[in-house]
C-alpha cells in the first residue's frame, strides 16, 4: 500500500525535481541526460493520466488507461537511477582503495542526490496532480 498519490507526486516533483523542466536538475538531483529524458517522459505520462482523471482521485489515476505507461516509465527511471547511484558508489569505493582512507581522490565526486525543492509549494496544495 502506498501513502497516497498527492504524497508521491509531491516527493517526486516538488521535493526532488520538476518533470516539466528536468534539465534544470541535471547535476543536482538527476545525474545523467538519460535520467533527465526519463523524468520528462514520466511527467508526460503522469499528465496524460491526470487528463484521464477528471475528479483527480487516486482511484481515477490508478484506473486511467495511461497508468500502465506511468508504471513502465517509472520502473525504467528507477532502474537507471539505481544503476547510476551504484556506479557512483563503486567509483568512490575504488578511489578510497587507491588513495587510502580519509584522502580524497582526484576527479571523483561524492555528490549525493539533493532534495532540490524542499520548501517549494506543492502542486497538490493547489488541488492538482500535474507535474511541476
Amino acid at each position: 500500500m502506498f501513502e497516497n498519490l498527492d504524497h508521491v507526486f509531491h516527493t517526486l516533483f516538488d521535493d526532488f525535481c520538476d518533470a516539466d523542466e528536468p534539465e534544470r536538475y541535471l547535476g543536482v538531483s538527476l545525474r545523467t541526460e538519460e535520467e533527465v529524458a526519463l523524468m520528462r517522459e514520466l511527467g508526460v505520462a503522469l499528465n496524460a493520466a491526470g487528463d484521464e482523471a477528471p475528479v483527480d482521485t487516486d482511484e481515477e489515476y490508478l484506473r486511467a488507461p495511461s497508468w500502465s505507461d506511468v508504471v513502465a516509465v517509472a520502473g525504467r527511471l528507477a532502474q537507471v537511477m539505481v544503476a547510476n547511484d551504484l556506479r557512483e558508489l563503486a567509483a568512490l569505493h575504488n578511489a578510497e582503495l587507491s588513495t587510502g582512507p580519509g584522502q580524497e581522490a582526484q576527479g571523483v565526486s561524492a555528490q549525493p542526490r539533493s532534495n532540490a525543492h524542499a520548501h517549494r509549494p506543492t502542486s497538490a496544495a493547489a488541488g492538482s496532480h500535474q507535474c511541476g
